[in-house]
């Protein structure tokens, strides 16, 4: 079995095709099967739909199985299991006539729970009330206990990621409150850590809490060996906050025009030009790069994130939209020559064939 981690970009897009998606879909299919079964038909719906909806997370995220060494399949097995159970709770939240972050927070314990091997189970929904799963939640709860306790690394990085979900969690209750609340939490969230991270501003902090990438880098590298507390400060610092800034700010971008028409907060929309939405991009992605420094496998993670702009700018919805186009254009250039071959060979984080 190879276990070198690789570092050109064609050689990442097959072994990513060839040894992470096959698996990906294995153990997604598992999950959307016990998906099925659930008694409730509104959950089941809810279940089944983001499974099939969002199985681009867990194909984008597979990439850092390349870094788990022998156990490869294990950490996808946990990628799996905690993003389901991320996306998963985004459309319970989304798809909801509530607005209580009690609510969204008592759901949003399944996620600290699965870092925690050996703590028991909650009742999710216990806020929201009268809800039979079957048992799903439960589940994917805890097959990531289960699998991060074969992860020699994971007590050495178990602090780091609980962190990291502390701020995902935070993100996803302060995301789905009314309306007219969303902003002056998610400023006040920003606020709360703003003296450690001065150069940005809140709208961009909410990006860099909003993504998983350091969590799964933590976990990948977990899986691989015994680790220190030092690695894994390291490895959490090169990803949180800017790598992630950079992730979910791209994916706001995209998704400009949709958030528009449903009325929903979009923060790339903060920017109040295209010259200083670039200029901010440029920052953050100097921030990125930097912090990127010194990491193992430094190469490969550069790679990551310059595919990061090829995945978002190749959707078909910039590609559509002529001023969202330019832009896109000017933003490729911050990638490199890696980013425009993985844009212009449809890269595996892409959302092939959806929208």
């Amino acid at each position: 079995m190879n276990f070198h981690v690789p570092t050109k970009p064609w050689s990442i897009l097959y072994r990513t095709y060839r040894e992470t998606i096959p698996e990906v879909h294995q153990q997604l299919e598992s999950w959307k099967r016990l998906a099925d079964e659930i008694p409730e038909q509104d959950l089941r719906n809810q279940a089944v739909w983001t499974i099939d909806d969002k199985d681009f997370h867990c194909e984008g995220g597979s990439v850092l199985a390349l870094v788990a060494g022998g156990n490869k399949e294990a950490f996808i097995r946990f990628l799996c299991a905690y993003q389901t159970i991320c996306d998963y709770l985004d459309t319970l939240c989304d798809k909801n006539d509530s607005q209580d972050p009690d609510d969204f927070r008592a759901l949003h314990d399944a996620l600290l729970d699965a870092l925690t091997p050996g703590e028991p189970t909650k009742d999710y929904y216990r806020v929201r009330g009268g809800h039979d799963d079957g048992g799903y939640l439960h589940e994917l709860v805890k097959e990531c206990q289960q699998t991060l306790k074969t992860f020699p690394g994971y007590p050495a990085m178990k602090s780091a990621m609980k962190e990291l979900a502390q701020y995902y969690v935070d993100f996803q209750v302060y995301k789905h409150v009314p309306e007219d609340e969303r902003e002056g939490l998610l400023v006040a969230f920003y606020e709360e850590h703003a003296e450690k991270y001065p150069e940005l501003r809140w709208y961009e902090f909410a990006c860099c809490a909003a993504s998983t990438l350091a969590l799964y880098c933590l976990a990948a590298y977990a899986a691989a060996k015994p680790r220190t507390e030092q690695e894994a400060e390291k490895l959490k610092n090169g990803y949180f906050p800017w790598m992630q800034g950079v992730h979910i700010m791209l994916d706001y971008f995209v998704d400009q025009e949709e958030d528009f028409e449903e009325e929903e907060m979009n923060f790339a929309a903060y920017y109040t030009s295209e010259d200083e939405m670039v200029e901010r991009f440029h920052f953050l992605d100097e921030k990125a790069s930097q912090y990127l420094t010194g990491l193992p496998d430094e190469s490969f993670h550069r790679k990551i994130k310059q595919g990061l702009y090829a995945i978002y700018l190749s959707d078909g919805d910039v590609q559509n939209n002529l001023e969202m186009k330019h832009a896109a254009k000017r933003l490729i250039g911050l990638g490199g020559a890696s980013t425009k071959f993985f844009y212009y060979n449809s890269w595996v984080f892409r959302r092939r064939n959806k929208k």
